[in-house]
Parts: structure tokens; C-alpha cells; sequence
């Protein structure tokens, strides 16, 4: 009987510490949350975090039963969603990410799309974010490029041909950890079509560039999700209008999306007027990686006349009035620079560029801020989780000194970042 008296004190004990134990949480007041999927502002007295979810959000109201590690009011700023850069090329050297991680992030950029690199590299960087939220943003990326043979660029391509073993090579990509396909511009009919095939049985999309020996139409139809940059489209608009429509419809049609990186085609009408030696970014950037650009811009500024680079910027007015027409039809757009596929493109300012180019061919500060941040996540089909800020979603946003529906300029003005509920580094200045 003593012992069992014992027995009972200690486990009252134990529940009454247990009782006593304060869940932890991070209180904010006067929270203005913008919707990126309609535009809507939002405003709440308190907004509560726990564990890096939103735990509340609603009226004033006691919170003494919980230890606050956090407090502070958000009086006359503006909290967004996360920007996604949906184009760009980060898996090619093992330091990338200690490099631009952090200037992805202090541009506001939690969630990117790597469109073909290293493998190995990729499932690294993955693995350190899974292992540290704060240590970068969330990435979703391809490994290598799955192109013809021999392919466009050798050093991150795998090239296919009527004689590879197809289920077998993207079985070991698929088992490797590769979250996509990325096709390429000289894949045949066969091949894109093995990979259209393999994709659907286990349950990957393919996405990238059209190929110049594939059809637009029966890439589509195969099932391809994106299409990246103006590759094929271009040639078409400009030949044959009627069918540029048709292809318009038929992406909607399919629900395949266009990234188009505007940002590069810019880069490319623009090169003989970039001002290089006196960008501050260019600090940011490798020195082979600037070596690299510095031997572009110079093959592409050779023999170039006056009248060639007036007839460059005639095509980029083109370029983005296809775009826009494609946007009015209903094709769903995604913002993405090409980092490291196009030279003098940076890591975080190129998407800015990007969605000020967006902004400039017509599509109002609501609807650039929708592809932005809400697109992203409607690709992916993330909406249990993220591109909202509401109660159970990823505590992961921006606060904004200046309100960006009223003009995207604002976006520059980033007070703080938060990622599953951590505070991160200042904005780049």
C-alpha cells in the first residue's frame, strides 16, 4: 500500500509539471495580410504563431497561458506571401548555396524551380533546408536536362536517342530524387514521347522547352506542363498568327503554364546599353561566372549595327505584346529570371526585373502579385500548406513597409522575411 501511495504522488507529480508547461507562441498586432489569389487586404488584430504554422488570427484577445517568444506590432505594414522564382539554375557548383541562397531570401524569394543542373548538388541543398528552414528557400528541381543526341549543352544534359534505354534512365532519375522532367529543345518524337509516358506512370510532370523537332501541338497533348521562354512560340506569332492563337487555346485547354522570362529576352535587346563595371550586384557573382558573361556580351555585340539593335528592341516590344495576348486568352503565367542561363540575369534582382517587365506589358500590381506568390503553389498543388496566410497554413511571408497592390515597386521595401515561422536575414538594400 505504501508503494502504491508512492507510486501516486509521483505520477500527480509528473502531471501537474506537466500542466504547468507553456506552450510557446510569437504574437503580432494590427496585421494586415494581403491574398495574393484575388488581391484582397486583410485586416486582423492578432495574429498568432506555433510550431511555424498560424496558430490564430482574429480579434484581440489573452494569450497568458502561453510563453510569448515573439511580440511585436505590424501597425501600417503589409504581409505577403513568399515570391517563387519558377526559372532558374542553382545545382551546378556544390557552393551555390552558400553563395545566393542568402540573396534569394533578402529579395524575398522562399521557393524556387531548378530547371536543370547536378543531381547530387540538388538533393544537397535540399537536405540542408529540410534540415534548417532558415538555411535557404524551398526548391523543386529536375537534375539533368533530358535532351537530344548530342544535346545543346553537354556538362548538364543527358542525352537520348532511339537507342536509350528509357525506363531504366528515367527510373534513376526518378529514384534519385528528381521532382520533374526538364525536356529540351532537340528531343524527337520518340523520345519526348517515352518520357510523356514514363512521366504519367509515375506520377512526374515534364516541363521545359518545346522542342524544334516536336510539334507544339503534340507536346501539349502528350501532356507537357510548362513551357519555358518564347522557344517555337515566337517563330509561330510571327508566321502564322491564326495558329498561335490555336496553341493558346489548347495550353489553356490542357493546363499547361508559360514561364516566359521576359528578363531575358530584355537582357538580349538591351546588351550593347548594360552599364556592367558599375553594377553593384556584380559583386555577388563568381568570377568565372563573370568571365562567362563578359565573353557573351562580347560575341553578341560583335558586328552588331545601329539598325540591328533598333530591330532587337522592335522584336522584345513583340515579344512581350505575345505574352500578354497568351495572358488575356487565359494561359496561366509563372515568373522565373533563367539565373545562370542568361547572362547578366541576377540571383533575386533578375525576378524582380521579371515582375516589373510583367507589370509593364499590362497586368495590374494584383495580377503580377497572383503569379508571383499564388501560381507557384497552384503548380505544385501546395494549397494545404502554403500560398496563403491563414490559420494552418506555413507561417512563411514577407512584411512589406509599403503596400505592393498599390504598386509593385514596393515590393524593394522588405522589412522582414519569415519562414515557417523563424525570422530571417534583413532585405537586400
Amino acid at each position: 500500500m505504501k508503494a502504491r501511495r508512492i507510486y501516486l504522488l509521483i505520477l500527480l507529480a509528473i502531471f501537474s509539471c506537466t500542466q504547468n508547461v507553456k506552450e510557446d507562441i510569437q504574437l503580432f498586432h494590427q496585421v494586415q495580410i494581403i491574398d495574393p489569389e484575388n488581391g484582397e487586404l486583410k485586416a486582423f488584430e492578432q495574429m498568432v504563431l506555433k510550431e511555424g504554422v498560424i496558430h490564430y488570427l482574429g480579434e484581440k484577445k489573452s494569450w497568458d497561458s502561453y510563453t510569448i517568444t515573439e511580440e511585436e506590432s505590424f501597425s501600417g505594414k503589409y504581409l505577403l506571401p513568399p515570391l517563387w522564382n519558377m526559372h532558374t539554375h542553382l545545382a551546378w557548383d556544390a557552393g551555390n548555396d552558400s553563395l545566393f541562397f542568402p540573396l534569394l531570401l533578402s529579395h524575398g524569394i522562399l521557393g524556387v524551380r531548378d530547371m536543370g543542373g547536378d543531381l547530387a548538388i540538388l538533393n544537397s541543398f535540399k537536405q540542408k533546408v529540410k534540415e534548417d528552414p532558415a538555411f535557404g528557400p524551398q526548391i523543386f528541381g529536375a537534375g539533368p536536362i533530358l535532351d537530344g543526341n548530342p544535346p545543346v549543352m553537354r556538362d548538364v544534359s543527358m542525352p537520348l536517342d532511339s537507342a536509350s534505354d528509357f525506363p531504366y534512365l528515367l527510373d534513376s532519375l526518378h529514384k534519385g530524387g528528381a521532382d520533374f522532367f526538364k525536356v529540351y529543345s532537340l528531343l524527337k518524337d520518340e523520345a519526348l514521347s517515352e518520357i510523356a509516358s514514363f512521366a504519367q506512370q509515375s506520377q512526374l510532370t515534364f516541363q521545359g522547352h518545346l522542342s524544334e523537332y516536336v510539334e507544339p501541338e503534340v507536346s501539349l497533348t502528350l501532356g507537357q506542363k510548362s513551357i519555358e521562354h518564347l522557344n517555337r512560340l515566337e517563330e509561330i506569332a510571327e508566321n502564322d498568327p491564326e495558329r498561335f492563337e490555336e496553341i493558346g487555346r489548347l495550353m489553356v485547354e490542357k493546363e499547361s503554364w508559360l514561364c516566359p522570362t521576359l528578363v531575358v529576352y530584355q537582357k538580349k535587346a538591351f546588351m550593347d546599353e548594360l552599364e556592367l563595371r558599375n553594377d553593384a550586384h556584380q559583386e555577388f557573382i563568381p568570377e568565372l561566372l563573370k568571365m562567362e558573361w563578359e565573353g557573351s556580351r562580347e560575341r553578341r555585340l560583335k558586328d552588331k549595327t545601329t539598325e540591328d539593335w533598333s530591330a532587337a528592341k522592335e522584336l522584345f516590344e513583340q515579344q512581350k505584346a505575345w505574352v500578354y495576348q497568351l495572358h488575356k486568352m487565359g494561359v496561366k503565367l509563372l515568373a522565373g529570371s533563367d539565373f545562370a542561363g542568361m547572362p547578366f540575369v541576377y540571383p533575386g534582382l533578375g525576378l524582380w526585373e521579371e515582375l516589373d517587365l510583367l507589370n509593364e506589358i499590362g497586368l495590374s500590381e494584383k495580377e503580377v502579385l497572383k503569379i508571383a506568390c499564388y501560381h507557384p503553389i497552384e503548380f505544385w498543388e501546395l494549397e494545404d500548406e502554403y500560398g496563403k496566410l491563414e490559420v494552418g497554413k506555413k507561417a512563411d511571408f514577407l512584411l512589406l513597409s509599403k503596400n505592393p497592390l498599390e504598386d509593385l515597386q514596393n515590393l524593394r521595401n522588405i522589412d522582414k522575411l519569415y519562414k515557417e515561422g523563424i525570422r530571417l536575414i534583413k532585405a537586400f538594400p
